[in-house]
């Protein structure tokens, strides 16, 4: 998604990203994931005393979600994607430069730069948010592609194949699927930034934290990793219109026909609530994760979740498949 990469080599790749707060897999993010997991504890043992009795290892980490086949796939395709693709994503994050080089050159032939000063107290929280927003909606736009567009589908399925989350299903992700959020955000970000330097010249600075834009840090410590998970964590009102909690995306990944195609937003729930995809998580309700109850034991595998997707996309070229919807 939105992440740095550590180390000269995949080993070193792999166990940098958990050192790196520059890194989505950060430890500490992992950590105040967990703390707001306990916080959950708290709330729901006091909703139910069995919650209590069973006692808090339980709560956090159910055997029927930790050793279920699906999350033991989940934990062998982290391993190995994060080993095998490191850095295989290079020139395709390579883009955000590029498109920064040709967007500038393109407002220099077209437009003349504003010749009045914006003061620095404006421009830069609006080149932070501006940015924040021009990704966020790029991969909003890109996950609605892969619902979408059906051979697309064919390799998000490794995603929505799970059934049950855990935060390492985040990481469930085919290469193709990954590629096309790298392309689209890289150029969506590479634009914004050319045009905050275009209208504030030196001042088009973002607000940082991590070498990371502040508004991913902050997204980041609200339980970011709960999104794959079994705790319930909702934004609810206006909120909820505005930003995608760990609930909505779990609500996300459910087979319920209700909830196909909805809650699409990585960090803004604007996009959603602007094109009519949003699902209001306001009351709790219950619903079994995967995709349409027949395919997701395929893909169980790493093998299968390598190589299935591009099965499936040949048989829909070659129209031998109808798509199930999600």
């Amino acid at each position: 998604m939105i992440e740095t990469i550590s180390g000269t080599n995949p080993v070193s790749a792999f166990g940098g990203m958990f050192v790196d707060p520059g890194n989505r897999w950060f430890a500490y993010y992992l950590f105040v994931s967990l703390v707001f997991a306990g916080c959950a504890f708290v709330y729901e043992s006091r909703r139910d005393p069995q919650v209590l009795k069973n006692g808090v290892l339980r709560f956090l980490f159910p055997r029927r979600i930790y050793a279920h086949r699906s999350a033991i796939a989940d934990y062998w395709f982290f391993c190995i994607n994060k080993l095998l693709f490191a850095f295989a994503f290079g020139a395709l994050l390579a883009m955000s430069a590029a498109s920064v080089t040709l967007t500038s050159a393109l407002l220099e032939r077209l437009a003349v730069p504003p010749a009045y000063p914006v003061p620095s107290w404006f421009t830069i929280p609006f080149t932070t948010l501006f940015w924040a927003l021009a990704v966020d909606f790029s991969l909003w736009l890109g996950h609605y592609l892969l619902h979408k567009v059906p051979i697309l589908w064919e390799f998000h399925k490794v995603h929505h194949s799970a059934e049950v989350l855990t935060p390492l299903t985040a990481g469930r992700v085919h290469p193709v699927d990954d590629a096309l959020t790298l392309l689209l955000s890289g150029i969506a970000g590479g634009v914004a930034v050319a045009l905050c330097r275009f209208l504030f010249a030196a001042d088009a600075t973002m607000v940082g934290l991590f070498g990371l834009n502040i508004v991913l840090v902050v997204f980041y410590f609200f339980g970011f990793h709960l999104r794959h998970s079994h705790v319930w964590l909702p934004y609810k009102g206006v909120w909820g219109k505005l930003f995608i909690s760990p609930a909505h995306h779990q609500v996300h990944h459910s087979v319920a026909q209700r909830h196909w195609d909805k809650n699409l937003g990585f960090v803004f729930a604007i996009w959603d609530w602007m094109f009519g995809t949003l699902y209001a998580v306001d009351e709790r309700e219950t619903f079994a994760i995967g995709m349409n109850g027949t395919e997701e034991g395929e893909y169980h595998s790493v093998r299968a979740m390598y190589l299935l997707p591009f099965a499936k996309a040949w048989r829909r070229l070659c129209g031998r498949r109808p798509r199930t919807p999600m």
